[in-house]
């Protein structure tokens, strides 16, 4: 073998390995940073011996947690009555504008800020305290760093004004030190407890539980 072929044969293995191992980064990458759902048994862990801001809070966290694979996402999807909408997993028109799913039938239930609403409507806090929408949320809540972050207190995919689209979940407790959140979305067409890793960015609590909704 001539020693220019010995070159070429050897560029191409360290090429190769080269690139294994890239992706075998890349998929260790992913299982860090994008875990995904926490099982029960976690929930109920980072559920333990937390304060809360207000008992508003403590009893909108324990319900947040009650529909956890219980309640489909429904792109528009509200209910902020006392209890659980009689009307949840029935099939419905989504008629909601700009959504892929918009014109389509699914079965009934709540979109990320109909969560959030609901949960606190059940601690006896009002929609329009609590607001509905993301936009209404996030103005209806102050600013925290995410070190000062409580069960109770809302997280947010991106920031108003200046954003278009927006998610907005609720922090249910810790795990291992890191804040945890429970929200209502379309990547598992339901409710589930998920770190903050690549969704959740701004953190705020909500003004209505400070003022009472006991």
């Amino acid at each position: 073998m001539n020693t220019r072929l010995r070159s070429m044969l050897t560029a191409l293995l360290c090429g190769f390995i080269a690139g294994l191992v890239c992706f075998a980064f890349y998929l260790l990458r992913g299982r860090i940073f994008s875990r995904g759902p926490l099982d029960e048994s976690a929930v109920a862990s980072a559920m333990e011996g937390n304060e809360y801001p207000s008992a508003a809070a403590e009893t909108a966290v324990a319900k947040a947690v009650s529909l956890i694979g219980r309640v489909h996402y429904f792109w528009g999807g509200k209910y902020d009555k006392p209890g659980e909408c009689p009307e949840w997993g029935s099939p419905r028109e989504v008629t909601s504008a700009g959504n892929s799913t918009t014109g389509t039938v699914r079965p009934f239930g709540l979109d990320c800020s109909g969560f959030v609403t609901w949960a606190y409507v059940q601690a006896g806090v009002s929609p329009a305290e609590i607001g509905s929408g993301t936009w209404n949320q996030w103005f209806a809540s102050a600013e925290i760093e995410k070190s000062e972050l409580r069960p109770g207190d809302l997280a947010f995919a991106n920031s108003y004004p200046g954003s278009s689209w927006n998610h907005v979940g609720i922090c249910v407790g810790f795990l291992r030190g890191k804040p945890v959140f429970a929200h209502c979305t379309s990547t598992y067409d339901n409710v589930v407890v998920t770190y903050a890793d690549g969704v959740f960015s701004y953190f705020r609590r909500p003004f209505a539980p400070q003022n009472g909704g006991e």
